[in-house]
């Protein structure tokens, strides 16, 4: 019987996507009262128009701008101020700006993010998994801890196919001892396939 993989937190940083340099990841801003979702180190976010970020949606060719990278600060339910918070719970508000909720967000095109795989059913052997590499994947929403503030988000490796809309490009299968593709939480290497609102940059990168 194969051995459990050890769960992670949602997309985490790799590496940057180029040979060389170096990426940084950008401050931004989420609304006051956004209330689609809890909000986890870990979560792909998209641009909303009013300049701020919110979870980026499973499925359906949503794209990506990048993924949350480290929370910077929100006002909780007692006014306190929180910094380096686990989670910014869902209806969040503030009114002076310099209370705004803030996150850290790591651009998606120029980044490569690790992800656990949602299932154990999929991929069966190790060289299946393998085969998986350059096929494109959606992201799916399992079920966050709030206590120990691990992001819900999974890679939805039962989608992977040559489908130019897919949300993620999967690179390869993370080389670790004990990852195991062929139960679930696999670990995969994938970018972002579809970006959002990164201007001069292809919004479908294809297969």
């Amino acid at each position: 019987m194969a051995r459990a993989n050890f769960p992670r937190n949602g997309l985490m940083f790799y590496k940057p996507r180029a040979a060389v340099g170096m990426v940084e990841p950008i401050p931004c801003f989420v609304a006051s009262a956004y209330n689609t979702a809890d909000l986890y180190v870990g979560d792909p976010v998209g641009w909303v128009t009013d300049g701020s970020v919110g979870r980026a949606a499973a499925g359906g060719g949503v794209g990506i701008y990048g993924v949350i990278g480290a929370i910077l600060q929100f006002r909780n339910a007692d006014g306190v101020l929180v910094r380096n918070g686990r989670y910014i719970p869902s209806g969040t508000t503030y009114t002076a700006d310099a209370e705004r909720t803030m996150v850290s967000v790591w651009p998606a095109p120029f980044c490569l993010f690790e992800v656990d795989g949602n299932d154990g059913t999929t991929i069966t052997t190790i060289a299946g998994a393998r085969t998986v590499a350059g096929e494109n994947c959606d992201h799916a929403f399992g079920t966050a801890d709030q206590g120990l503030g691990l992001s819900p988000t999974l890679l939805n490796i039962g989608t992977h196919a040559v489908t130019a809309t897919l949300q993620w490009r999967v690179q390869d299968v993370l080389a670790q001892p004990g990852n195991d593709p062929t139960v679930t939480r696999g670990r995969y290497i994938v970018y972002a396939n579809v970006l959002h609102n990164w201007g001069g940059l292809p919004a479908v990168l294809g297969v």
